[in-house]
């Protein structure tokens, strides 16, 4: 299977928010962290309801550029889908993304493990 790109879609921090016919909408999230990782959260549903019906999250991908090259990915299927780039509308679970990532980050923080050498973790004084 050979990966589409759309290149159309903007590399800038902005959401970007996809539409179908019907009322179906997709809401695209890059969010960095302070290690400068990248998280890409997607947000799925009908306009009219909050919280979305369908949240993922991908990542993290270890430079903002792959966040950014899955999304494209992401769009050109949701565009062979019907949806369509809804430039004029406005992101309206962002407040849920921001929940999100702040859940991914304090899983991430707890799970974090030393992995720093020091010679006396192995070397047996006997």
């Amino acid at each position: 299977m050979r990966l589409r790109y759309d290149t159309t879609v903007p590399a800038g921090p902005a959401p970007l928010v996809l539409t179908k016919p019907g009322g179906r909408r997709v809401e695209l999230h890059i969010r960095v962290d302070p290690d400068g990782s990248a998280t890409l959260l997607a947000f799925g549903g009908r306009a009219t309801q909050n919280p979305p019906q369908k949240t993922t999250l991908q990542g993290p991908f270890q430079v903002y550029d792959q966040a950014v090259a899955a999304m494209r990915a992401i769009v050109a299927q949701l565009k062979d889908a019907g949806y369509d780039v809804a430039e004029d509308q406005l992101p309206l679970w962002s407040m849920a993304v921001q929940r999100t990532i702040n859940e991914a980050r304090k899983r991430k923080h707890e799970s974090a493990v030393d992995y720093r050498f020091d010679p006396k973790d192995v070397f047996l004084d006997w």
